[in-house]
């Protein structure tokens, strides 16, 4: 399916392709995503979460692109696959729901605001249908919000709802200027944590893992911990338990790239796996997706104890931003996070009858969705 055509007045070229079409066009690994902090969402990404979750939860394939490009130069992925809302199938932006959804930009950094607008004109002459859903997409997402802004002046109406806040740790402060942040017995508390783990279990060690692919064991001890975590005893969302985790973490882990890499921290007492923390990192940015510990060794603080080398490493490493994710009971605040950037969900109808009449169906059905994307900053 072809959209804006090429021409020397216009060098932008639009089409809308299958990721399997897109691999075997490509051959090679795509280059990292042109905005580092969000150089998780790579078409590599993209296609371990198709693998492992299409069909489930309403979604079903096939992974389709819009794909942008500007004098035979690939500059832009937009993924979409379909998703059962109600009673309708729509196609919706693809991806791993965590840290949010976003487009794959593969141009040079610097792009900018001029790369966004034509996404966003490419994207109205091609859409994948009447109607497309954008969530979670971050408030901080430059090139996604100017991008749904160029739907709307081409006539698109929407209806948007905020999510909820993240809550995120800046990191360039450094850990002393950190340390001050806080809470007052956060630091003596994780400390005898660890003395008394040693002197009654044995040796508290924290380890790094890249994963590479070839990680069964490694994936074995998360998904064990997860089940013994509250998490598994609650029936909570879990991330390393069942055949699909497993796959997309194993997916993730094949084809590495130095700017977008897939982590997982464990905590040992002794010769027993007790918590781990699981993450994408960028270059800049360390997005933590989940983290759990076995709920036997909770009076010991063992999230704590290694939350607390997470940061320490990942300043280490001349990261950014530390990404904590929704939703606080109070724990994450113990640290200093702050409350970031908001999450929304968005509809996008397309001008003329059809998507009219759904605009006008969500409308009534979607009352509480009542963000204005023109009024935001």
């Amino acid at each position: 399916m072809s959209g804006l055509k090429s021409s020397i007045e216009n060098p932008w070229v639009c089409d809308i392709v299958t990721d399997e079409v897109l691999a075997r066009e490509t051959g090679v690994p795509l280059p990292s995503h042109a905005q580092s902090d969000q150089a998780f969402c790579t078409p590599h990404a993209l296609r371990s979460w198709a693998r492992a979750f299409l069909p489930a939860g309403g979604w079903s394939g096939p992974l389709r692109h819009v794909r942008v490009r500007q004098n035979g130069q690939l500059q832009a992925l937009i993924p979409f696959a379909r998703q059962q809302v109600a009673r309708f199938s729509i196609n919706s932006l693809a991806g791993y729901y965590w840290p949010f959804r976003s487009l794959c930009l593969l141009a040079q950094p610097g792009a900018g605001m001029g790369l966004a607008d034509a996404v966003g004109r490419a994207l109205a002459n091609t859409p994948p249908g009447a109607v497309l859903r954008f969530g979670p997409i971050s408030g901080r997402d430059e090139v996604m919000l100017a991008m749904l802004r160029q739907l709307m002046a081409a006539g698109w109406r929407h209806r948007a709802k905020a999510t909820g806040a993240v809550f995120q740790l800046d990191l360039s402060l450094g850990l002393d200027a950190l340390k001050q942040r806080f809470s007052g017995s956060l630091l003596k508390h994780i400390e005898y944590s660890r003395r008394r783990l040693s002197k009654t279990v044995g040796e508290v060690r924290c380890e790094r893992h890249v994963l590479s692919g070839e990680d069964q064991p490694l994936l074995d001890i998360l998904a064990g911990i997860e089940s013994r975590s509250w998490l598994g005893r609650d029936g909570g969302d879990l991330k390393f338990v069942g055949p699909a985790n497993q796959l997309f973490w194993t997916q993730m882990g094949r084809e590495p790239d130095p700017h977008a890499q897939a982590v997982c921290w464990v905590l040992h007492c002794g010769d027993q796996p007790v918590a781990f923390s699981a993450h994408l990192e960028t270059d800049t940015a360390l997005y933590v997706l989940a983290n759990s510990y076995d709920e036997q060794w909770k009076s010991h603080s063992p999230g704590s104890i290694l939350t607390y080398e997470v940061l320490r490493d990942a300043i280490a490493r001349h990261k950014r931003l530390f990404d904590w994710g929704q939703g606080d009971s109070g724990y994450k605040q113990r640290w200093g996070a702050q409350e970031g950037a908001l999450l929304y969900d968005v509809m996008m109808f397309r001008p003329g009858l059809l998507g009219d009449l759904l605009a006008l169906a969500a409308e009534k059905a979607l009352r509480d969705w009542d963000v204005r994307l023109d009024a935001l900053p």
